[in-house]
């Protein structure tokens, strides 16, 4: 059981984490192995916090952004994958299933808002010399904080809602389910993505 003070931390906290993709250096903080560590602590299993964090990076290895690919967002994928896991009492299939979908949501969130904040150099481009570069400065702040209580409001909004649909279908039966998904489909999914990544190369 996760209580909406948890909610609440786990927004504000990671929603930090996610300025450093692209926003904020890029240090690794929001690498799926740091994240899903650190969201695991916040709900009592960072053991499986690492565990899901080593499974996106695996999958990350083959999910590199180049041209017109757009993966999901791996941060986004592993916190939520890490919230579905308590939620649903150690389903990882289902939580792994849930995290990629919330990946594709933000990362289309993200592309959307991009998009839109391409519209605000306008601003800058028609600013005078001896302004452009306070307007500069201002677009910074503006986009660290846009980026920032974006990502929590996102969050404020998926949790209940994964909340609600891991609860109608953790109704069923999940023990046979999750017994198959460690015997075949975590090993299934390692070797496959390894055979991809090195037939790329």
């Amino acid at each position: 059981m996760i209580t909406e003070l948890q909610y609440l931390i786990i927004s504000l906290i990671m929603s930090v984490f996610h300025l450093d993709t692209l926003v904020v250096g890029q240090f690794m903080f929001h690498r799926p192995i740091v994240v899903g560590w650190i969201v695991g602590l916040l709900i009592g299993i960072p053991q499986y916090g690492v565990l899901i964090g080593c499974i996106f990076e695996i999958i990350c290895l083959s999910l590199i952004p180049v041209g017109i690919k757009v993966p999901p967002d791996v941060t986004a994928s592993t916190i939520c994958s890490v919230v579905s896991y308590k939620l649903c009492n150690g389903c990882i299939f289902l939580s792994l299933f849930m995290g990629v979908i919330m990946g594709i949501i933000y990362k289309q969130i993200d592309l959307l808002a991009r998009s839109l904040n391409s519209m605000v150099i306008n601003w800058v481009d028609n600013a005078k010399d001896d302004v452009v570069i306070s307007r500069i400065n201002l677009l910074i702040v503006y986009g660290i904080l846009s980026t920032y209580f974006r990502t929590v409001l996102f969050y404020l909004l998926v949790f209940p809602i994964l909340s609600f649909v891991i609860q109608f279908i953790t109704k069923f039966d999940l023990r046979q389910m999750v017994s198959f998904e460690l015997a075949y489909v975590l090993p299934a999914i390692g070797i496959g993505i390894g055979l991809a990544y090195f037939a790329e190369k």
